[in-house]
């Protein structure tokens, strides 16, 4: 349990503690001071509340400047010292009418109970204010047929609150008012109606200092049908309804003997029946269980989970079935104080509004928190600017949201709107939409825009549609209907400095259409052009289509067993794409394409009997559209073959030149030549035998996958050609030099007979 929690349990515990002790103003004056210590530390924290007494309006609440914040509008309203809104309710002009109670600022008077209408953009009509001496404060508000039923607790100088209700005109006159338990500390927190019936609710103490959960069933005037107490043998307290099909649900919280408190919920029919309660330990950690919305064919409760750490509680909130079953649960929240106190459905998901204080900061601000059906935060937006800041209420309207509570001692009020009037020109067969100052242009096909009506701008911090990602802008287009499958070119155009302000790659944003209730975005062609980053898609043209813009980091295909090297023709491949990111959402369809058939699913089984490069080609989808493709090639080898150009015979001695032509589609072939005189390599290479035998020579093909063929040549290896006759051989064996000797001494010979012959 908190501090602040504690406080307020200790304080709330000592004031039953004194039933029927006499009461002091004294007593009261210190009591409300500990009440508003909490507030200031936590938020607004309900005190003991006085009685009521019908009164006309003291004075009017005045309106203070509006802070400067990027919302529609945000009024406050201040008062002689200190004003809360705690309910709201649309009326029917398109305004509000707040509920809540101010500071009189006087000694013998406490707080007084307030109704305040506004107009739309949150401007003042009219100020009510109910009380005389003691306390009066409006918890909640609802409309009737003739006018607003609005519960609460009062109390008077005595000290001891009792439910309180009110029935105000269209005007905020009372008409009525009744008192409802046994003034010793009994509250209204919530009031919802089903059909004629009324049902106030909240808790009235039981005999032993405790509380239980209290519900009063009433019509238009207050009168009173059935009571039902939850009568466990535990505190409860009731402190938010909501009507269903089959029922009310009410939510609140069941205090333990240890001074914790686990979730309770409870349906009962509008007979008073009761058709389930429970409380829930699993959806929290001392919970506090402060609003509940209905959902399609559930509820969820915003709230306070203690539990976190002694001093930093957390934003709750939780799913239950329309049994009461829990689904699941969610916390928000900083290293701060952090708190949740209304929860409205908006038809895809929930709104949350509440106060949240930033880790070593003592400011607490309003806190608005946009999550899916199931809670997951879509976006966060923190108002304020004073010391201590917080929502009560906040409501889904035609134009967006609308959440009041206190700033500061102001009242708060803020609307949230999503559209800003668009203007359409045409310029050669070409609309184009500007809003306002707003950097942003939508050009589309002027055909599709047949009844040239004026968009609206979705803000970025406030989309209806949960657009995913960092939501930039989104237009509805009134467009004419080409067909279910017509495209239209669009074009969307930014201030390339605004964007570098908000921390947005130009690379990132994505055009994309809200479509049957999702967004769908395409894979945007971007380019900057002198200082404006212009983004492109072709995307659906329907009638009343709603483009938008978002900073969406787009999937990552991988694709992988991809084999290293090649595969025989007919081998199977498993390829996976299991290891893809789906960038701004997880959720991904991964699609296959190769020759000769296509594939679903995160793996897929390929084979090819063509030898052959073949490409397989994996595209990533993700939930939003978004798409990436990744291609590989599968490597399909064939069987080299070589054809050999070398002769049948050589002699020996005899060169020769060997060639292989050789034929290969996959891979790049080596030919090795295993010849008896040594290996070598190449297409072409040369042999001489060096003895006179039959002689194999063997020609290896091998690519670098493996494939490989062998052929081997018979090559018959004679003597040497031209041999000499029998008496050249002996001629050649007689002593060297013999026939030298014999011609050199009949040359000798000769030349003596010449010389007699002379002298004779």
């Amino acid at each position: 349990m908190s501090l602040q929690t504690g406080i307020y349990v200790t304080t709330r515990r000592l004031c039953r503690s004194l039933t029927g002790q006499a009461s002091s103003r004294r007593f009261t004056a210190i009591t409300l001071a500990v009440v508003l210590l909490v507030s200031s530390i936590a938020g607004p924290v309900a005190a003991a509340s006085p009685d009521a007494a019908d009164q006309a309006a003291i004075g009017d609440i005045g309106p203070a400047a509006a802070d400067e914040t990027p919302i529609e509008s945000n009024e406050t309203y201040n008062a002689a010292d200190g004003v809360v809104f705690s309910s709201m309710v649309e009326t029917a002009d398109g305004g509000f009418l707040l509920a809540g109670w101010v500071d009189s600022g006087k000694d013998d008077l406490g707080d007084q109970a307030t109704v305040v209408k506004v107009n739309a953009a949150g401007e003042r009509q009219w100020t009510k204010r109910f009380g005389d001496e003691g306390t009066d404060r409006l918890f909640d508000i609802i409309e009737t047929d003739d006018g607003y039923l609005a519960v609460g607790r009062s109390n008077d100088d005595s000290g001891w609150s009792q439910a309180w209700a009110v029935g105000l005109s269209d005007d905020g006159t009372v008409e009525w008012e009744e008192q409802y338990g046994d003034a010793r500390g009994d509250s209204f927190w919530s009031v919802s109606r089903a059909g004629d019936t009324y049902l106030m609710s909240g808790w009235t103490p039981t005999d032993g200092n405790g509380a239980d959960g209290y519900v009063v069933a009433t019509d238009e005037m207050g009168d009173v049908a059935w009571e039902w107490t939850t009568g466990g043998s535990e505190d409860e307290y009731i402190r938010d309804s909501v009507v269903t099909d089959d029922g009310v649900v009410f939510v609140g919280d069941s205090e333990t003997f240890s001074g914790n408190s686990v979730g309770y919920v409870a349906k009962l029919g509008t007979d008073g029946t009761l058709a389930w309660e429970q409380t829930h330990e699993n959806a929290g950690t001392d919970v506090e269980y402060r609003a509940v919305a209905a959902g399609d064919g559930e509820f969820a409760i915003a709230g306070v989970d203690n539990g976190q750490s002694t001093d930093k509680p957390d934003g709750l909130f939780a799913r239950f079935s329309d049994t009461g079953e829990f689904r699941n649960s969610r916390t928000y929240g900083d290293d701060g104080y952090d708190m949740l106190e209304g929860i409205a459905h908006t038809g895809d998901g929930y709104i949350l509004s509440g106060g949240n204080r930033l880790f070593a900061s003592w400011d607490l601000d309003g806190w608005l928190v946009r999550t899916d059906e199931k809670g997951n935060s879509e976006w966060r937006e923190r108002l304020g600017t004073t010391d201590r800041d917080a929502f009560w209420p906040v409501v889904v309207t035609d134009n967006g949201y609308a959440a009041a509570g206190f700033t500061g001692d102001q009242g708060w009020y803020v609307s949230v709107s999503r559209r800003v009037d668009g203007t359409v020109s045409s310029v050669n067969g070409t609309s184009t939409v500007t809003f306002g100052d707003e950097p942003l242009q939508l050009t589309y096909d002027e055909e599709k825009n047949a009844s040239n009506v004026s968009p609206s701008l979705t803000r970025r911090q406030f989309l209806d549609q949960s657009m995913p990602g960092t939501p930039m802008y989104a237009a509805s287009i009134d467009s004419a209907a080409d067909g279910e499958n017509s495209m239209t070119q669009v074009v969307a155009r930014f201030d390339e400095a605004t964007l570098q302000e908000r921390n947005i790659t130009a690379t990132s944003l994505r055009l994309g259409s809200y479509v049957d209730g999702q967004w769908q975005f395409a894979n945007s062609e971007t380019t900057v052009e002198n200082g404006t980053v212009v983004v492109r898609a072709m995307l659906p043209s329907a009638a009343n289509t709603v483009y938008g813009v978002s900073s969406l980091e787009g999937p990552t295909a991988t694709v992988d067993g991809v084999p290293q090297g090649a595969v025989a023709p007919g081998e199977a491949v498993e390829l996976s794409a299991a290891a893809s990111n789906g960038g701004s959402d997880e959720n991904i369809s991964v699609s296959w394409a190769f020759a000769g058939g296509e594939a679903e699913g995160e793996s897929t089984t390929v084979q090819f009997d063509e030898p052959g490069y073949h490409n397989v080609t994996a595209t990533v989808t993700n939930a939003y559209g978004l798409s990436d493709e990744r291609t590989v090639s599968v490597a399909v080898n064939d069987q080299p073959s070589v054809t050999v150009d070398a002769p049948d015979t050589l002699s020996v001695g005899e060169s020769a030149q060997l060639s292989a032509t050789v034929t290969n589609d996959i891979g790049n072939a080596t030919v090795t030549w295993l010849l008896p005189s040594g290996n070598q390599t190449g297409s072409t290479v040369e042999y001489t035998p060096q003895s006179a035998t039959e002689q194999s020579v063997v020609v290896v093909v091998r690519d670098e996958f493996g494939g490989e063929t062998r052929q081997t040549l018979d090559i018959s290896v004679d003597e040497v050609q031209n041999q000499q006759t029998e008496t050249e051989q002996d001629t050649s064996t007689t002593t060297p030099g013999f026939g030298t000797v014999v011609a050199f001494v009949s040359l000798v010979l000769f030349a003596v007979a010449l010389t007699r012959r002379t002298r004779r």
